[in-house]
């Protein structure tokens, strides 16, 4: 349970689980501002991963912190996550889309479609990275730091039934979305979200609460996965679509651009046949705890 309550003692009171969570995500954004700028591999999902962290558990587990200061620091963080998110997510997209034309037999791959999206996402993933440099580099993300550090340190005890009762919470609402997604993609992106949160609750807690905890945060994860493989397709297959737009736009052939589109979505209804299964394991592992 990478970044999770791995190396905390059992039995440990949920407060202090929770805050020693908290300032293990905040050490890990520390420790990925070295090897982001080094652009180690992986270092940007990383730091990435963490900041994610830390905003569900800020927000997850309100009451441990000074409502306004959590607010504003949640806000920082995204800030930095979504600079980090243009590097991050055009290396993903490239890396995709290079294996689904190379998995085309060549007779319907019509024209330099590799080439022409290496070119694109390659020069935006250099922006990208130009652009997160200098945010690095800047006043904003050094008072980040500082504001992450003040946050964290001045947490409040707070009773741990209370905590457990926001992460029974969390789980409800994922739940709740869950079941009104009607297949709809938005509706299905935004449960994933909500699952996120239940799985950096689960881990936050996991200190406190044991096996149960994590075998839910495992559970949760897995579901995690189905519904991101259907975000991923998603995702693919719009900008293919406007790929496949311009090249038209263009006087280019198109085929190629449509085929994998149709190709993605496909593979989002594939990924789909999983959910309800995952869904069930993890509504029966959360009734093992008093959440």
């Amino acid at each position: 349970m990478g970044g999770g309550a791995r190396g905390y003692a059992a039995g440990m009171g949920a407060t202090t689980a929770v805050v020693e969570y908290a300032r293990a995500q905040r050490d890990a954004i520390r420790a990925g501002d070295g090897t982001v700028r080094r652009d180690e591999p992986d270092a940007v999902h990383d730091m990435r991963v963490a900041i994610r962290r830390l905003r569900s558990t800020l927000r997850t587990f309100r009451p441990l912190w000074d409502r306004d200061r959590g607010r504003k620091v949640r806000d920082e963080l995204k800030w930095l996550a979504d600079e980090l998110g243009a590097v991050r997510d055009g290396e993903v997209m490239l890396a995709r889309l290079t294996r689904a034309v190379a998995a085309e037999p060549s007779e319907l791959v019509m024209g330099p479609v590799a080439a022409r999206i290496r070119q694109r996402l390659a020069g935006e993933i250099a922006e990208g990275r130009r652009k997160l440099i200098a945010a690095l580099d800047g006043p904003r993300y050094r008072a980040l730091l500082d504001a992450v550090d003040g946050t964290v340190e001045g947490a409040a005890p707070v009773k741990g039934r209370r905590l457990r009762r926001r992460a029974g919470r969390a789980v409800r609402r994922a739940d709740a979305t869950l079941d009104s997604a009607g297949g709809r993609d938005e509706r299905l992106h935004q449960a994933r979200k909500d699952y996120k949160r239940v799985r950096y609750a689960a881990e936050a807690l996991a200190a406190a609460d044991g096996k149960p905890a994590k075998r839910l945060a495992r559970r949760v994860k897995k579901l995690q996965d189905v519904l991101g493989t259907h975000q991923d397709t998603v995702v693919t297959a719009g900008l293919l679509r406007s790929y496949g737009v311009r090249a038209h736009l263009d006087g280019n052939n198109a085929f190629t651009y449509g085929l994998l589109h149709a190709r993605q979505r496909e593979a989002g209804r594939e990924a789909l046949r999983g959910l309800p299964a995952a869904a069930k394991k993890v509504r029966r592992g959360r009734k093992r705890l008093a959440w």
